[in-house]
């Protein structure tokens, strides 16, 4: 357990250095819209596409692992869905309770499963990351879309999925992989620089756009968000691998993942596209709290903390 604590702790610290910075004006309150923009159409493209673009996913259950993968968010997002008007929630905020739901933080994760479960398993973590990034990032532009605030593509939800950076570059990374030509070492090694740049620097985002005040009211939707994502999402990760079928390898992969607290790129899709960003922080920032609890418990049920 300690090596999981050592591994979130440090996520959740980058969100209260972004908080403090804002708090304590080290830089101007306009300087954060650029550098949220810069980390929505440079750092997280360059990521998903060069993870995508180099991922080796042969010799593994391919068919079996998307089922699991994209049907364990499909469940909970037609729950939810179906329970929107009974909830009486409100659009912009409903798009973040989905995607705190739903979406997953790469960055615990990939150290969690090489830690727990050993190097080996790192083609695993590309399968599971190249099925569900492009699936989970369509599906959250179309929800904002359609719910969000800004209402610029209102009827036509499809348009922005097509100019969106973060599918672009998935549908980019997925064409390289599977034309077999591969990346130059420099083309690589600039995505992957670039890359680099993404989760601190989405953290920071997410912190400094936290607002207190905020994550107290909104913390009814916080909580059924984050009990969805940390204890609702994996579980039905887990009767989906036994239904499926899926070896051992395949299934601690399918569910450590979807245990993870939602990306920092969950906040930016928020800002950019009219979600309730302010209750967006507020998941992220506790759902990564609490996941210091919950991974544990989910570890030691897969049975990786004996290893």
């Amino acid at each position: 357990m300690v090596t999981v604590f050592s591994t979130i702790a440090p996520i959740f610290l980058i969100i209260v250095v972004g908080f403090s910075l804002r708090q304590f004006k080290v830089l101007g309150v306009g300087a954060w819209a650029p550098i949220e923009r810069l980390t929505y159409y440079v750092f997280f493209p360059s990521l998903l596409f060069v993870s995508l673009a180099t991922a080796d996913v042969s010799n593994l259950p391919v068919g079996m692992m998307a089922a699991g993968v994209v049907g364990t968010p499909t469940v909970i997002l037609l729950i939810l869905l179906s329970c929107k008007t009974w909830l009486g929630i409100d659009g912009p905020a409903f798009t973040s309770v989905a995607q705190g739901a739903t979406r997953f933080n790469t960055y615990i994760g990939i150290p969690l499963v090489v830690t727990f479960f050993g190097e080996k398993y790192i083609t695993l973590c590309a399968l599971f990351i190249g099925f569900m990034v492009p699936f989970i990032n369509i599906v959250s532009v179309w929800l904002l879309t359609k719910y969000g605030k800004t209402g610029s593509t209102k009827g036509h939800p499809f348009g922005d999925i097509i100019k969106n950076p973060l599918i672009i570059s998935c549908l980019a990374g997925i064409a390289v992989n599977l034309s077999g030509l591969g990346l130059t070492p420099p083309i690589e090694t600039l995505f992957k620089l670039l890359g680099y740049a993404a989760p601190p620097v989405g953290l920071l985002c997410a912190g400094a756009g936290l607002d207190l005040v905020a994550v107290r009211a909104g913390r009814l939707w916080i909580s059924i968000s984050s009990g969805i994502k940390l204890i609702a999402m994996p579980g039905v990760a887990l009767c989906l691998a036994r239904i499926l079928g899926l070896d051992e390898a395949s299934s601690n992969v399918l569910i450590l993942f979807h245990a993870l607290p939602t990306a920092p790129s969950a906040y930016i899709l928020a800002r950019q596209l009219g979600g309730d960003a302010r209750l967006m922080t507020g998941i992220l920032t506790t759902q990564t709290a609490a996941a210091i609890v919950t991974l544990p418990l989910w570890l030691l049920l897969l049975g990786g903390a004996n290893q």
